[in-house]
């Protein structure tokens, strides 16, 4: 059945018949939705193109400029290092130069008369030395005495004689000299006789050939080459393509000098007129520029090429890219198509959830800030708590079931041989101390036993040291379980030390009370005994009984001494300050204690100054700062030695030194900072460790100073130092 022709449409731009009721054209349709998707896909396409190719041109300019950037700091750097290395081996050499001119400017003559006695030694010196082509000697008015060539003229207006007439050492530079005709370079010196006086020049020319193959081009290339320049560009050394020696600049003639300064790197026209990267550097002593350069067009050939090489990779890439965008363009049109039916409904659906998940979000931010606050009042708790057992002056670890370490605080590293403690690790390998077999059950009892004990005293060895340790341990419990333990660590050695040297210095004290005794009850008879003998001298006519009685009664006058010395020592009287001799305090001293079984052996040297003023101090107080020190230097000489004492007024100063010095074992660095320390001592076993601090009481008391230099096997030196006048202090009777 055919359509009536009233029923069909013909649409105006294609011509295409549609049905009445159709609003649209079904081809123009069609053709709109093809039309739409070919240009979603050509702009697809271009984009591609364009996201992918942009970074690739890109890269490829950033890589040549990269490139050529290292390229020339390469060229730079090696040019800078040729620079550097001639620089230093030219300066060597130069040096040497001056230390082999120097070395012969002193000659053991007295005029130059006797010059010709050194001839053989100056020829000698130009064979063993071949960096100098001749030796030349002139005397003060500038005629050649001596020359190891043929020169004949007068050096008198010359500069470098004039310079070392004057006594400087002087390097001419180079320079084309008419003397020899030739380019040259000139050092000179002042020659000196035996007594050092300036009696003429010596001269030499340094061999140029020898100084020119100094400079290495360290450059590989047909462009690259190395040479000096004065300060005006002229050449001082050969070039290798073709500058001349003082008659060529080494830059382009029309160009302004390009070297300058101190040194530096630049790029500028060389005397051929070519471009050129030059490094080069001043030397400051003659004004020269070393100077090292290369062609930019050699130097830069590699970054050509490699160019043209990159250009190539990058045209095969651009090539593929471009197969690849138009096989993705058509990938992505078609799955555009695909999702946009889907986009919709998820659009629909992503929004009907965002409102659940704000409200959700809002709990969680509360939520979270509460988490925030209270994490931050963790941290801070445990900070403290951290800060405050780490401040605890003793010892704390924490372990577990199996005796690894959980905490431990920063004081208890003193008792390990590890800088730093693991957690984690074994406490019986972090403490050996621990190892102890006592310590060890205790600890194994707090597990096994569930009790906490304290060792109150027991001695161990940590670093070779015996110390005493008090130590505890507490469970840590968990309801009925015991789930680990806490040890509590105190180093109580210098306590047991003190309580030790305390009861000593008792012991100490009830001695001196009944040496005070012992000695009254001496002295009394002894009185007797020595008026007996005085009277046995007056009466006695036969000089060898005389003799004997007064052998006998110098015998009991240095028992009395010996006895009024140990009284004066002993007899606790107050600080008396009075006018007294340092000299006679420290000779009745010495012979006081001369005579004790410690002095046998020790030889007493006295250099007493009669300078030295009387002083206000306490006679008895300085006496027993005088005895402690005097035993300290014999006990430290036990096999014998020299005990030497000096006094003298210091220059300018009101005050009196007084130096003991012993032969003794002396005083290690680190005992030395604490010898005045109350109940210190190096003495194992002996003494109270309260002589030097005692001392050091007493000198403070004086408002004076002491002062102690040891070195281990060589001796101990005390330097006291006492003011001459007392401020605010009571005078009594001068003792004389």
């Amino acid at each position: 059945m055919t359509e009536k022709l009233s029923d069909i449409i013909i649409c105006e731009k294609c011509g295409h018949e549609n049905k009445k009721e159709a609003t649209h054209c079904i081809r123009c349709s069609n053709q709109l939705r093809r039309d739409y998707y070919k240009g979603l896909w050509l702009k697809n396409t271009i984009i591609t193109l364009i996201l992918f190719l942009l970074p690739f041109i890109i890269l490829f300019y950033v890589i040549n400029f990269e490139i050529t950037k290292h390229f020339e700091n390469q060229v730079k750097q090696g040019l800078n290092y040729s620079v550097d290395v001639n620089a230093q081996a030219i300066k060597s050499f130069l040096d040497e130069r001056k230390i082999d001119l120097l070395s012969i400017a002193k000659l053991d003559i007295t005029t130059l008369e006797q010059i010709n006695t050194k001839l053989t030694f100056f020829k000698s010196f130009i064979i063993e030395k071949p960096w100098f082509d001749f030796i030349a000697v002139i005397n003060p008015d500038g005629n050649l005495i001596f020359s190891t060539d043929n020169i004949k003229t007068n050096f008198q207006d010359r500069i470098y004689f004039k310079k070392s007439l004057k006594g400087e050492f002087y390097n001419s530079g180079i320079f084309h000299s008419d003397v020899l005709d030739t380019t040259a370079m000139i050092i000179s010196s002042p020659l000196k006789n035996r007594q050092d006086k300036i009696i003429g020049v010596i001269l030499a020319a340094v061999c140029l050939k020898t100084f020119y193959d100094l400079m290495v081009d360290l450059r590989i290339g047909e462009t690259s080459e190395i040479f000096l320049v004065d300060h005006e560009g002229i050449f001082l050394s050969p070039s290798k393509l073709g500058g001349k020696v003082l008659k060529e600049y080494g830059h382009y003639k029309e160009d302004q000098n390009p070297h300058s300064g101190k040194g530096g790197i630049l790029v500028h026209r060389d005397y051929r007129g070519e471009k050129v990267i030059c490094a080069y550097k001043k030397f400051d002593e003659l004004n020269w520029y070393l100077v090292s350069e290369m062609d930019v067009e050699e130097a830069l050939a590699p970054v050509t090429r490699l160019k043209n090489v990159m250009f190539y990779i990058f045209l095969i890439f651009g090539c593929f890219l471009l197969f690849s965008s138009v096989f993705f363009s058509r990938q992505v049109t078609n799955l555009l198509k695909n999702l946009t039916s889907t986009l919709k409904s998820a659009v629909d659906d992503i929004n009907h959830k965002k409102n659940t998940i704000n409200t959700i979000n809002v709990e969680l931010r509360k939520r979270l800030s509460d988490c925030e606050s209270l994490s931050k009042q963790i941290r801070i708790s445990e900070e403290y708590i951290k800060n405050t057992i780490n401040s605890i002056s003793s010892g704390l670890i924490a372990i577990d079931k199996n005796f690894k370490i959980t905490y431990c605080n920063d004081f208890v590293k003193n008792f390990s041989k590890e800088k730093k403690i693991q957690m984690n690790s074994d406490l019986y390998k972090s403490f050996q101390i621990l190892k102890n077999k006592e310590i060890k059950n205790q600890i194994e009892n707090i597990f096994s036993k569930k009790k906490a004990f304290r060792i109150r005293k027991i001695p161990v060895v940590l670093n070779n040291n015996n110390i005493i340790l008090s130590i505890g341990g507490f469970p840590i419990k968990d309801i009925d379980d015991i789930t680990g333990a806490t040890l509590l660590i105190n180093d109580i050695t210098e306590q047991e030390t003190m309580r030790t040297q305390m009861a000593d210095y008792e012991k100490l004290s009830a001695l001196s009370q009944l040496a005070l005794g012992a000695a009254h009850e001496i002295n009394n008879p002894l009185l007797g005994i020595t008026s007996y003998i005085e009277l046995l001298l007056e009466e006695e006519e036969d000089v060898e009984k005389k003799t004997r009685a007064k052998e006998v009664l110098d015998s009991a006058y240095r028992i009395s001494e010996t006895v009024r010395g140990l009284l004066n020592f002993a007899r606790p009287t107050p600080p008396k300050f009075t006018k007294i001799s340092l000299n006679k305090l420290i000779s009745e001293t010495l012979s006081f204690l001369q005579h004790q079984p410690l002095f046998r052996k020790i030889k007493i040297d006295k250099t007493l100054s009669d300078t030295v003023p009387q002083v206000t101090a306490d006679i008895n107080q300085i006496r027993q700062v005088l005895i402690n020190i005097f035993i300290n230097a014999a006990q430290a000489m036990p096999d014998g030695g020299t005990l030497t004492i000096k006094t003298n007024k210091v220059k300018f100063e009101e005050l009196i030194e007084i130096r003991i010095t012993d032969t003794g074992v002396g005083i290690s660095k680190s005992d030395i900072k604490r010898v005045f320390d109350p109940f210190f001592t190096t003495k194992k076993g002996e003494g109270t460790g309260l002589g030097l601090s005692i001392s050091y009481s007493y000198v403070k008391n004086h408002y004076g100073e002491i002062n102690i230099r040891s070195e281990i096997n060589k001796g101990t030196e005390v330097i006291i130092l006492l003011p001459i006048r007392q401020k605010n202090k009571i005078q009594s009777e001068v003792i004389e």
